[in-house]
């Protein structure tokens, strides 16, 4: 990951900067009733939302400019357009897409500063409920993050991403892995793969809030089952700080010397359509 840092180093600045006001502008209070967890982001909101998962984005790039020199990109569920700015600074033609109007209009407004001027159109839709065909045909279509959210089958989100992805596109899919080596050391301990309960039921419902964690082998077997075929899949760490006690702490130590498959934070993928 630090290769990928210094490799994108100048880009990195531009973005923080173009981002920070977008992040600014985030109605805590109002995402908190849905998901609790938001609650404990006040105190470094950039941090939180942005230098954590900045590794995430870096690494998506990596992959995006692996598999195509420009193009068009689309990403479904964009929340922080981070990694859209990125790709249109360096030459790609970008849409994002997500349910904009759910954050505010004041983080709406930031959305169009932050992307006025770039090659980055605004799609206020409800990628649940809301028909495609307005987003056309894509070289290489994101949904990144954003499945571990749904309350039940991404079934019917991926037949519709399917038909989005052009001839030859390629379609990048992440999600959190619940079998990765520290959650795994914790369930022996009696804890929970999941996130912290109290969150949970502080939460209104429907909790928006992390409700179904992947494992790489049940990834494989969605693409699979939706008409994709997986062409590059990695389990990789993203968080460089991921815990603060001298339990976890040992626990990172032996995730990292240990030779145990899949045991990293995220679970990237590169997928084509059949």
């Amino acid at each position: 990951m630090q290769r990928l840092e210094r490799r994108f180093s100048a880009l990195i600045g531009d973005v923080d900067r173009a981002i920070r006001p977008l992040i600014d502008a985030i109605d805590l209070s109002a995402l908190a009733r849905v998901n609790a967890l938001y609650r404990h982001y006040a105190a470094a909101k950039f941090k939180h939302f942005v230098e954590i998962e900045r590794r995430r984005w870096l690494k998506a790039l990596d992959l995006i400019a692996a598999a195509r020199d420009g193009g068009t990109v689309c990403d479904l569920g964009c929340f922080i357009p981070y990694l859209p700015i990125a790709l249109a600074s360096i030459g790609y033609k970008v849409k994002i897409v997500d349910r904009y109007p759910l954050y505010g209009e004041a983080f709406r407004t930031a959305i169009m500063d932050a992307v006025r001027g770039r090659t980055i159109e605004v799609f206020d839709l409800d990628i649940l409920r809301d028909d495609f065909s307005v987003l056309g045909r894509n070289d290489i279509v994101l949904l990144m993050a954003v499945v571990e959210h749904l309350n039940g089958t991404p079934r019917h989100l991926l037949k519709k991403v399917h038909d989005i992805i052009g001839p030859d596109g390629r379609f990048v899919f992440e999600v959190p892995n619940i079998a990765e080596f520290v959650k795994r050391i914790g369930m022996l301990l009696g804890m929970s793969p999941l996130g912290d309960y109290r969150d949970f039921y502080d939460s209104e419902y429907p909790h928006i809030g992390h409700n179904r964690e992947m494992t790489v082998d049940e990834v494989v077997y969605m693409l699979g089952r939706s008409g994709f075929a997986v062409e590059y899949v990695e389990c990789y760490d993203y968080n460089a700080d991921p815990v603060r006690t001298f339990r976890g702490k040992l626990a990172v130590l032996l995730k990292r010397a240990l030779p145990v498959r899949n045991k990293g934070d995220s679970i990237i993928v590169t997928a084509r359509p059949l």
